[in-house]
């Protein structure tokens, strides 16, 4: 890792690679969903989410935050040895529940819900040790509130679990929706935001956060929990007052990383343009996010506010903004940090990888907003084929030993 110092390597490289292995599983049944070849169930579907958001992106996460949180400093006692056996019981929980949704059974969804809760939990409570004594930096700010918000959202979809078992009845049916609101909106903003600055400014997890830092992370992370119980308890105030948190929490990362973003070598390839154009994503969803809250959610019109008024498709549209727009870009760059040594392996791939996935899901994300099945089966293909290319080669370079001759491993 280069410039960068943590005593992880080894299980930051085993969650990238167990991230890279479940994805391809949530990529190979995107490519064919959005080609229409297959009409897939919905506990497929259901899987395909659930492999993406859990095996890859907090798979993915938790191997950020084990870095970021112990980077520079030593880490002894538990606290070295658990994130080895937390990562592989993390690693088997998430597929062992990508797996229980391909089932559609409700005993094995729980089942495999509880473990992984199990696991966050873990990391979580690993984060909030590693917390103590560390310089309070924006980037820590915003991967600890991104932990705070996915343990949360964890929590809800094992009572969502429990809900549909028959139990917890009490609960409103709002359940439905503050499971999902949570991990997308509360979580990967936080999470999105920590990780383009982190890398984009190393320096910056460093040095303790200005009050504009601050209010940076403070105003998304109350946001989503605004957005959270207001989506549980259906109230339309509530579910306003996250507007302007979220707005203005962005609006600031926006500024304060904007001259990073710009600077970034976007044609001469590296990590730097991945976290960048993260950076864009995550700007234009919540722009999006916004508009269906005031379009369909607000009940500006007299109606009681209902999250089942946003068209499905641009649900899907705004899913896959995040989770690869925002999301994949950056962890692909730091899954490329962690392999740097071996970047020479096939470099081709990462400009295959940068701008085939880039360009597809824009497309994609148009199609389905357009509605427009024909623009879908064109850009699903360039954008799945460029993903695939780029979690072959990243095995790769992640299995390399040092000092590997990069000829001949191009021979293989």
């Amino acid at each position: 890792m280069p410039n960068q110092t943590t005593q992880f390597r080894s299980e930051i490289k085993l969650l990238l690679q167990a991230a890279l292995l479940i994805f391809t599983f949530t990529v190979g049944i995107g490519i064919l969903n959005g080609l229409d070849v297959i009409d897939f169930s919905r506990p497929m579907l259901m899987a395909h989410v659930h492999a993406g958001t859990l095996g890859w992106i907090t798979l993915g996460f938790i191997a950020a935050c084990l870095w970021v949180f112990s980077e520079g400093k030593a880490v002894t006692g538990w606290r070295a040895a658990a994130p080895r056996w937390l990562g592989v019981a993390a690693a088997v929980a998430m597929a062992f529940y990508a797996y229980a949704f391909y089932t559609g059974n409700l005993d094995l969804r729980l089942a495999g819900g509880s473990l992984t809760l199990a696991a966050i939990v873990g990391f979580y409570v690993w984060i909030v040790v590693q917390m103590r004594g560390a310089t309070l930096s924006t980037p820590r700010l915003g991967m600890f509130a991104a932990a705070t918000t996915l343990t949360i959202g964890s929590v809800l979809g094992v009572m969502l679990g429990i809900w549909l078992k028959g139990g917890l009845q009490s609960l409103p049916r709002g359940i439905f929706v503050t499971h999902p609101t949570t991990m997308v909106v509360g979580y990967l903003v936080l999470a999105g935001m920590a990780l383009s600055e982190w890398r984009l400014d190393p320096e910056s997890a460093q040095k303790p956060a200005s009050k504009a830092g601050w209010a940076q992370v403070a105003l998304p992370f109350i946001g989503g929990l605004v957005l959270t119980a207001g989506a549980l308890t259906n109230n339309q105030m509530v579910i306003g007052m996250y507007i302007p948190l979220q707005v203005i929490g962005v609006i600031i990362y926006l500024v304060r990383l904007g001259p990073k973003m710009l600077a970034a070598p976007w044609l001469a390839g590296g990590p730097e343009r991945h976290y960048a154009i993260s950076a864009v994503f995550l700007v234009s969803n919540v722009g999006l996010i916004t508009y269906l809250i005031v379009n369909f959610v607000s009940g500006a019109y007299g109606d009681p506010p209902d999250f089942a008024l946003i068209p499905s498709w641009l649900i899907f549209a705004m899913d896959h903004a995040m989770f690869i727009g925002v999301m994949t870009n950056g962890l692909f760059g730091l899954v490329y940090e962690v392999a740097a040594e071996r970047r020479a392996f096939w470099r081709w791939a990462d400009h295959a990888l940068f701008w085939g996935m880039n360009v597809g899901v824009v497309g994609f994300v148009v199609g389905l907003a357009q509605k427009s099945a024909i623009i879908k089966e064109v850009f699903s293909p360039i954008m799945g084929t460029a993903i695939l290319i780029a979690i072959v080669t990243y095995m790769l370079r992640l299995q390399m030993r040092a000092g590997v001759d990069v000829a001949q491993a191009e021979r293989i």
